[in-house]
């Protein structure tokens, strides 16, 4: 778990931990006041600034903050954020509802979704809505472009029914149905450039085969558009699934490829330099918020370096969430930057007395403790939103997470230099990338069927307990601590998954007995969760496929599942593009793994029954 290492190594050249509270009780007042997002008067709220104000400037000069002044600096911090927080919400409403045929801007690169539509996000007359292509046509007009760029389109604005906190994160104001594209053009210069370099990476690798060429875009600049499911859910199901999302630890590699370069300029000259390649990079990623993030704790680092004002890597953090959310108070709502603020927590407090417990080699030490710090402190965020986590993260992350930081500097910078000169000599310059793309995905194919189950907050608990054990330096407690560690890791992988059916998404379900398994897929299925369902499940062969509708994507789900397990037979409507697949006669029954399948009509869709065997009747699916 790299993403943070900044912070880590800016501990080295700074305070006492306990100097960083005041920030950190800064940050959670901020934290706070965002959640609430009330409104507050303007009256009230100007006194207590100008209180909070001159507060500040009295601790600034004495060096001394006060129980006094540092609740009034984070109340009157609080109302602010609160406050913005407020008014974000009261301007999340959509401009206009109805017919529209307007110009708008494309915010995010256009994604197909698994009912084969193409979704994007788009701003609209100052909002921003959720736009969702339907049509071919549009769809095809819209599949190349990159955010930035513009079109005209036609189609309807509707409110959100229920807007969830992604929504809100996101600044979502409402939806736009897409029904047909009239032009499109460009984007305005500096999106130009963003995406020109975009395109100059990926025009360099033009070599590489298709999956390691989305595997490298996802390492360099987060987009994973075009990875195929079953790499994706490798990379789910081992826990490397940060790696192919820009984050804190892209910032830490840029630095460390311009370090040659800073260390030959005066001090003044270096800062402005690094904080020009910092942004440049959240630039490029179009400012990801956790790229933001990361470049908020990089200036504040860099800033109290050239001053000679080092501090703690924990106030830097606390000093940039405080920052981040006086910009954007909705970032309480998204869940990636909570793992983020979470990932580097459990690196800057639990991995230094992990490291120093464990035994072995100090590399080997450092990795785990990083590694496991990250993963115990963004248990309680990551669990009750995506469910258990892989145990394979552990190994996983030790051996890919080096390896990742090395391909995307060499992706970003012989990449560049590939895409410009083309031909020969950028596949000569891409053949180390191709080796190190080749070995991350078998590191992640590898740990991702290991048998080592999945831990939940259960396991994260009894860890938590072994630590404090640990920590107390006794003997017997030590003792103690061992049987619990060793059950935690040992249960997960000992458990038995009961026979029946999973869902797997809201469009396919799992039914699976011991080692065999049934796939029932309908329109909408997701061949990353049927993939990941089949490994929680412990399968080992799909007996049978079923696919209701003849439809492209369903194929391409089953080309899915049939790249990580042995299938043994299709059952599909005729024309469906999967090969070897079986046209089922109406009133066929088949057994698989203690399951009945039963076929009442295959035209133009499968009508299928599935149940557990003869003694039960099937269930409607």
């Amino acid at each position: 778990m790299s993403e943070p290492v900044a912070l880590a190594v800016s501990d080295a050249v700074g305070a006492e931990r306990r100097d960083d509270l005041p920030a950190v009780a800064l940050a959670v007042a901020a934290w706070s006041g965002a959640m609430l997002a009330r409104p507050v008067p303007g009256v009230a709220m100007a006194g207590l600034v100008g209180l909070a104000v001159a507060g500040w400037a009295v601790i600034r000069r004495t060096r001394a903050v006060g129980p006094a002044g540092l609740v009034l600096v984070a109340s009157a911090l609080a109302l602010v954020t609160s406050a913005l927080g407020a008014r974000s919400l009261a301007g999340l409403t959509p401009v206009t509802t109805g017919d529209v045929d307007v110009a708008v801007t494309l915010v995010t690169d256009p994604e197909p979704t698994a009912t084969g539509r193409l979704r994007v996000e788009v701003h609209l007359d100052g909002r921003r809505l959720l736009g969702e292509a339907r049509a071919p046509a549009a769809i095809e007009a819209l599949r190349a472009r990159l955010a930035g760029d513009r079109a005209v389109v036609r189609g309807v604005v509707e409110p959100f029914e229920d807007r969830q906190d992604w929504a809100l994160a996101r600044h979502l104001a409402g939806r736009l149905r897409i029904e047909s594209v009239t032009a499109v053009g460009g984007s305005a210069l500096h999106a130009s450039a963003a995406n020109g370099l975009r395109r100059v990476l990926d025009r360099g690798a033009v070599s590489l085969p298709d999956r390691h060429r989305s595997l490298l875009a996802g390492l360099t600049l987060g987009d994973d558009r075009a990875q195929p499911a079953e790499l994706t859910a490798d990379f789910r199901a081992s826990g490397l699934t940060h790696l192919l999302a820009v984050s804190g630890q892209n910032v830490v590699f840029v630095l460390a490829v311009a370090g040659p370069l800073l260390r030959r300029l005066r001090i003044w000259p270096r800062f402005a330099v690094a904080v020009s390649v910092v942004a440049g990079f959240a630039f490029l990623t179009r400012f990801e918020p956790s790229v933001v993030r990361a470049a908020f704790v990089a200036g504040v680092a860099l800033w109290a370096s050239t001053t000679g004002r080092p501090s703690g890597g924990l106030r830097h953090l606390a000093l940039a969430v405080c920052a981040l959310l006086v910009v954007d108070p909705l970032l309480t709502r998204s869940v990636g930057f909570r793992l983020s603020v979470a990932a580097c927590l459990g690196v800057l407090l639990l991995s230094g007395p992990i490291v120093a417990r464990l035994p072995g080699p100090r590399w080997v030490r450092e990795a785990l403790g990083m590694t496991a710090g990250a993963q115990l402190a963004v248990a309680p965020v990551l669990v009750p939103t995506f469910g258990a986590m892989p145990l394979a993260a552990l190994p996983a992350n030790v051996l890919a997470a080096p390896l990742a930081g090395a391909l995307m500097v060499w992706g970003v910078t012989a990449g560049a230099v590939a895409g410009v000169v083309g031909g020969a000599p950028a596949e000569l310059l891409h053949l180390p990338s191709a080796f190190g793309l080749w070995t991350l995905e078998l590191v992640a194919s590898l740990s991702a069927a290991l048998p080592l189950g999945h831990v939940d907050l259960r396991h994260v608990g009894v860890a938590a307990v072994a630590g404090l054990l640990l920590a107390t330096h006794r003997s017997w407690a030590r003792a103690v601590a061992v049987v619990l560690l060793g059950a935690a890791l040992a249960v997960p992988a000992t458990v038995r998954v009961p026979a029946g059916a999973s869902a797997a998404g809201w469009a396919a379900t799992v039914w699976s007995d011991g080692p065999v398994a049934v796939v029932d897929l309908r329109p909408g299925a997701s061949g990353v969760e049927v993939l990941d369902v089949l490994r929680r499940r412990q399968v080992h062969v799909v007996g049978l496929v079923v696919i209701r509708a003849g439809r492209p994507e369903l194929a391409e789900v089953v080309e899915s599942v049939r790249a990580r397990f042995p299938v043994h037979v299709v059952l599909a409507p005729e024309g469906t593009p999967v090969p070897d697949h079986v046209v089922p006669e109406p009133g066929l029954v088949a057994g698989v793994a203690g399951f009945e399948v039963h076929v009442s009509s295959a035209s133009p869709v499968l009508e299928v029954r599935i149940g557990r065997g003869a003694g039960e009747p099937p269930t409607q699916r």
